[in-house]
C-alpha cells in the first residue's frame, strides 16, 4: 500500500478543522489577555503612579508623612492594588484556567463582559 507523498494529516478534514479552531481560540485568548494587560497597564501609569508621585510631593513638601491626606493614600493605593494587580491577575486567569479545563471557547464572551466590568468599576473607585 502506498502513502500519499507529503503530511498525511494535511488531507484529513477533521485534523484541520481542529488545527483551525485551536488556533481562532488562542488568538482570541491572546487579544483577552493583551485587553486586560494594556487596561492594567494605563491604571498603573495614570492614576497609580500619578497619585504616587503626588503622595510623594506632599511628603517632600511638607516634610511629613502624617499631613497627608488618607484618602490620597488610599487612591493611590487602590489604583494600584486594583488598578494593575488585580487586572493582571483577572486577565491571566481568564487565560489560563479555561485552558486547564477545555473550556476556552465558551468563557470568552463571559471573559469580555468582566473586562468592561472590571474596568468601569476600577475607574470609578
Amino acid at each position: 500500500m502506498a502513502r500519499a507523498a507529503g503530511n498525511p494529516m494535511k488531507n484529513d478534514p477533521t485534523v484541520v478543522d481542529a488545527l483551525r479552531a485551536t488556533r481562532d481560540r488562542e488568538t482570541a485568548m491572546s487579544k483577552l489577555l493583551m485587553a486586560f494587560i494594556g487596561t492594567g497597564m494605563l491604571f498603573m501609569l495614570f492614576p497609580g503612579t500619578l497619585l504616587g508621585v503626588w503622595n510623594l510631593l506632599q511628603i517632600s513638601g511638607q516634610e511629613h508623612g502624617g499631613r497627608i491626606s488618607p484618602a490620597w493614600l488610599q487612591a493611590h493605593g487602590h489604583a494600584q492594588v486594583f488598578g494593575w494587580i488585580g487586572t493582571f491577575l483577572v486577565g491571566i486567569g481568564f487565560h489560563s484556567i479555561p485552558k486547564l479545563r477545555d473550556r476556552a471557547t465558551r468563557v470568552n464572551r463571559a471573559a469580555w463582559i468582566c473586562w468592561a466590568l472590571w474596568t468601569v468599576g476600577v475607574a470609578i473607585r
